[in-house]
């Protein structure tokens, strides 16, 4: 766990000039528009484009109140030495004068990205008076900088601020000390960050729920958008942002009683796999979270897509009604055209292609931007030579470049040589986590001698893919090399995976854990994203598999691989080198359901090499669960159901019956009187709701018992009702600056995005 403590807040000196003239003149066009509106509090609207090449943009907003219109006129340079003249302004006093003449520029607002010196401004806002102005106003990148420094919405909602030059500039020490470290690698990126309607859209679910999911495939910008979230909580006095790898991690360090916490999850059910350990995890932790979250704290998750809808059954009531019902939850794999325009305008224009090969693709680059499977990652890609070696034929390469990009990084992998190829399979057997005190180990001997370079090569060849491959970071007092993108982690598992002996140097080297929960079996049902391993190499797996240690969790992460991961091939011979491994304990699932040990009997049972005796062992169990816990999760479950014999089944129903018309009732009532008001009241009664809600399930044709049933559901309601009107007064919360998005209007379409992105 990260944790940016704090410390005593001290100020820094005079403003600062921050990178403004790199911003591209679209993105400073949005800055202006965000500044207005966070300055004025209104609603700013683009009005027109000028007609001098496009450097120019004007905004027209009505102040609220008035009556009076207010025009903004914002002037971009993207070069540094250059400061605002007098004569600047000339071209625009015949649009000026037009505008007085309709009631538009009464008050009339000048702002450029250069330096503004005072007998300049003076000058221009005489020739604005002239022109009929009323009130004329002239602001340089002086100005801009100090309402940058003033408000953490500003840097919230244009966050590459962040990446413009010393934080201390923006900051004050602590924030810019912990915001350092928060950001870390990723402040580079910061400098071609463009604030989406997605970003938009987590800053305020972030303030009013207090809790964010981001959610998207890789490429998308789930951890550069909550690295931005945590930072801007920093702004806050006495606020800190503790960063946990899962939920595992979060349970042994955090407070959840502490206030003016924001704690960032980052691949919070798994980095490429759902991790059952993880559901474990914050099924344990939700109550806390809860109870965390009405103290003020703010939690930030990030997940894959497909590992969330495969989480969120698992987590079942214990959910967060907010991530449960969606309202807290953010999809960015949805971008407009317009972000799309931007971003790959950002990444191209500071990017270190030439500027020949800028001006060979430049027409190109509007119809990449119409494709919607671009994304910040691939942007970043054409934007970094490394990766475009292999595109000839423009446009037809560029198109699939953008299309079909998993492909086209293979490609670029397999193009490096081998001590490159060798440190990049390192990091990848270390899970994108390799210390770099690590590098004589015995994996990296293994490594060498697959791909016949020496240790020493492989140690020299990490500093060298810097940035355009990996990245370095300090955790824990180390260094620790990783992959600049999780999509590197797939693209090595695509390479593995057609290389039969490097399957096997992987089944060999990589860690247990990593074995039991990001690979597949080729035989098996598919898993997305997971390593594939072929037949060719069962043998080193089952060798593997029968090191495991007898150990609780470790043993359900077995029993979770040979369940839904492993081919019938390879639990035959499991079986057949250890049969033992069925009287094997292992940590429970809080819902029998979804008990790994349980699902690996049912599935050894269908193969027929369940022992009897093991099998009625299970059905005790799973009777047990039903009778003495009311867990009838498994009801609906086939391959479960079918461990009982058919007595057996038909005796459970009746004893369920039973449960439901003598005891739930007095259940009810006795958890409602032992129930703690100031603590969740709902999940007090969940387990009792649980089980009347699943029974309606497996008695759908008995009216009988759904009319019980349906009166138990009430009773629960009353007594949740009850109960909650005893709840104490609140506490004090934490306390949040206000970062909630301003409202700015579309901006009308005229000068193209991509006009100076060669110069």
């Amino acid at each position: 766990m990260n944790v940016m403590a704090k410390s005593a807040p001290q100020a820094q000196g005079s403003v600062a000039d921050l990178a403004i003239h790199t911003l591209g003149w679209k993105a400073f066009q949005d800055l202006c528009a965000q500044v207005c509106a966070e300055t004025w509090g209104i609603t700013v609207s683009v009005y027109r484009e000028a007609q001098d090449g496009g450097q120019d943009a004007v905004f027209l907003t009505r102040k609220s109140g008035a009556t009076t219109e207010t025009t903004v006129q914002c002037k971009f340079s993207s070069k540094a030495e250059i400061r605002l003249r007098a004569c600047d302004i000339d071209s625009e006093l015949g649009t000026v004068r037009e505008l007085v003449v309709s009631g538009r520029a009464t008050i009339y607002y000048l702002i450029t990205s250069q330096g503004v010196d005072a007998p300049v401004a003076a000058a221009i806002r005489d020739k604005l008076m002239e022109a009929g102005v009323v009130e004329p106003h002239v602001l340089g990148r002086e100005w801009l900088t100090q309402q940058i420094r003033g408000s953490a919405r500003l840097r919230a909602l244009v966050p590459r601020v962040y990446g413009l030059g010393d934080l201390s500039t923006i900051l004050d020490e602590r924030c810019a000390q912990q915001t350092q470290a928060l950001l870390g690698h990723l402040r580079p990126s910061l400098r071609v960050y463009v604030p989406t309607a997605a970003h938009r859209s987590a800053v305020r679910i972030l303030s009013e729920q207090r809790i964010v999911l981001l959610l998207g495939a890789p490429a998308t910008g789930k951890s550069m958008l909550a690295a931005i979230l945590a930072t801007t909580a920093l702004d806050g006095e006495g606020h800190e942002c503790l960063k946990c790898d899962g939920p595992l991690e979060l349970a042994a360090h955090w407070n959840p009683y502490e206030k003016n916490r924001l704690y960032w999850i980052d691949d919070a059910f798994g980095p490429n796999q759902l991790r059952p350990d993880f559901v474990d995890g914050w099924i344990s932790a939700m109550p806390k979270v809860k109870a965390a979250m009405e103290l003020g704290n703010r939690f930030i998750l990030t997940s894959r897509s497909h590992i969330w809808f495969g989480a969120k059954p698992k987590l079942g009531t214990r959910n967060l009604p907010a991530l449960a019902d969606n309202k807290a939850v953010v999809d960015l794999g949805t971008l407009s055209p317009e972000e799309r325009e931007q971003i790959i305008y950002n990444h191209i224009k500071a990017g270190n292609q030439t500027i020949q090969w800028k001006k060979q693709i430049k027409r190109h680059l509007p119809e990449l931007a119409n494709n919607s499977r671009l994304l910040p990652e691939i942007a970043r890609r054409l934007g970094n030579s490394s990766f475009t070696r292999a595109l000839k034929a423009i446009p037809a390469d560029l198109i699939k470049f953008v299309a079909e990009p998993a492909e086209f990084l293979v490609q670029t992998i397999l193009e490096l040589d081998d001590a490159h190829q060798a440190a990049m399979t390192l990091v990848f057997l270390r899970q994108g986590k390799l210390p770099a005190h690590e590098l004589t180990g015995d994996a990296t001997k293994l490594v060498a001698e697959k791909y016949d370079v020496t240790p020493r090569a492989i140690a020299e060849a990490l500093p060298q893919l810097e940035q355009s491959f990996l990245s370095v970071r300090q955790e824990a007092g180390q260094q620790i090399w990783g992959f600049v993108h999780p999509t590197f982690t797939d693209a090595i598992s695509s390479m593995l995976s057609r290389r039969p002996d490097l399957v096997e140097l992987y089944v060999q080297g990589a860690k247990l854990e990593t074995l039991l929960t990001d690979t597949v079996c080729e035989d098996a049902t598919s898993i997305q994203d997971a390593v594939v391993i072929p037949a060719s190499a069962s043998g080193h797996l089952v060798r593997r598999l029968l090191e495991a240690p007898n150990i609780l969790d470790l043993n359900r992460l077995l029993f979770g691989f040979l369940t839904v991961r492993a081919s019938d091939r390879v639990i035959h011979a499991v079986l057949d080198a250890d049969s033992t491994v069925l009287l094997r304990e292992a940590r429970s699932h809080w819902k029998i359901w979804d008990d790994q040990r349980i699902r690996f009997m049912a599935r050894v049972h269908k193969l027929h090499r369940l022992p009897d005796e093991v099998r009625a062992e299970a059905e005790i169990e799973l009777t047990r669960a039903a009778i003495e816990n009311m867990d009838v999760s498994f009801l609906d479950v086939k391959d479960v159901l079918g461990l009982f014999q058919p007595a057996s089944l038909l005796s459970l129903g009746i004893r369920l019956v039973g449960i439901v018309n003598d005891v739930i009732s007095d259940r009810i009532a006795a958890i409602a009187e032992d129930a703690d008001p100031d603590q969740d009241v709902p999940d007090q009664f969940d387990q009792v709701k649980t089980f009347i809600d699943q029974l309606r399930e497996s008695f759908v044709d008995d009216e009988s018992i759904q009319s019980t049933l349906h009166s138990l559901g009430q009773e629960i309601e009353e007594a949740v009702t009850e109960v909650s009107k005893k709840k104490s007064p609140d506490e004090e919360h934490g306390s949040w600056p206000d970062v909630s998005p301003a409202k700015i209007a579309a901006t009308p379409r005229g000068r193209s995005t991509f006009s100076d992105v060669d110069e």
